[in-house]
């Protein structure tokens, strides 16, 4: 199978501390381009934007390993799967990458579908999710591909979203009802406008690499628009967390 990157030939690319890259993703960020230690240099610090969100939504008293806390442990590895992935541009660690995005997902529509559930409700559904996200996972691994990543993220997003819609308008009342229905907007304004920035990092790298040129370091690195989809998506998958951590404890 023939292989998926978006762009090669970097001049640093095969000097790099790691290696020459063998990851099937790889994004208009020039390899290696500020340091010969660091694959992406800004699309692997704008993960630590996914490790402040996931402490920020912890509860008072709680930890990333409470056992209230899986979505925000979750949330925690997908900042640092992804910082190892953009560090090394290795295929394992963008498979890493790749698994951490499924199971924050999972863990969200864990929590968000067994609201109100009796335990037996909780531990099949569990287990049925469990099984069939572990078994494209498995088969994930053994692919040199993205598009049953791809797919499969969609999916599962679109398995949260109005799941958490209906369940506000069915619990929250009055400003209540208001107040987290903005932090819902809120948040699904922001993983569109990741979307938006990630397929303009795509779609128009060529320009974006003569505009980095043109204004030249730190300002370039505003136009390193992978970096902004980590950013933005993490704001929206912490909201998801807050709210979906609201609607547990409601219904505890």
């Amino acid at each position: 199978m023939g292989l998926e990157r978006n762009f090669v030939g970097d001049p640093h690319a095969l000097n790099g501390y790691w290696g020459p890259p063998t990851s099937v993703a790889n994004f208009c960020e020039e390899d290696y381009g500020v340091t010969l230690y660091i694959g992406e240099f800004v699309n692997t610090f704008t993960n630590l934007a996914y490790v402040y969100w996931s402490i920020n939504e912890l509860f008072p008293g709680e930890s990333l390993f409470s056992t209230t806390a899986f979505p925000n442990l979750a949330l925690f590895f997908v900042g640092v799967m992804s910082f190892a992935f953009h560090l090394t541009l290795k295929y394992g660690a963008q498979v890493c990458d790749d698994l951490s995005m499924f199971w924050v997902c999972a863990a969200i529509i864990y929590e968000l579908y067994t609201v109100d559930q009796p335990t037996k409700v909780k531990v099949a559904f569990g287990s049925a999710l469990t099984a069939v996200l572990g078994t494209i996972s498995a088969i994930h691994c053994t692919l040199y591909q993205l598009w049953l990543h791809n797919w499969t993220f969609v999916l599962l997003v679109t398995a949260i979203w109005p799941r958490v819609l209906y369940l506000i308008h069915r619990k929250f009342k009055g400003e209540e009802k208001k107040y987290w229905l903005g932090k819902f907007r809120v948040g699904g304004i922001c993983f569109v406008a990741g979307f938006v920035v990630w397929v303009i990092d795509g779609a128009a790298c060529g320009q974006l690499r003569e505009a980095r040129r043109a204004v030249g370091p730190p300002w370039a690195f505003v136009l390193e628009l992978h970096g902004w989809w980590h950013i933005l998506t993490a704001v929206g998958a912490g909201y998801c967390v807050r709210v979906t951590k609201v609607l547990t404890k409601r219904s505890s």
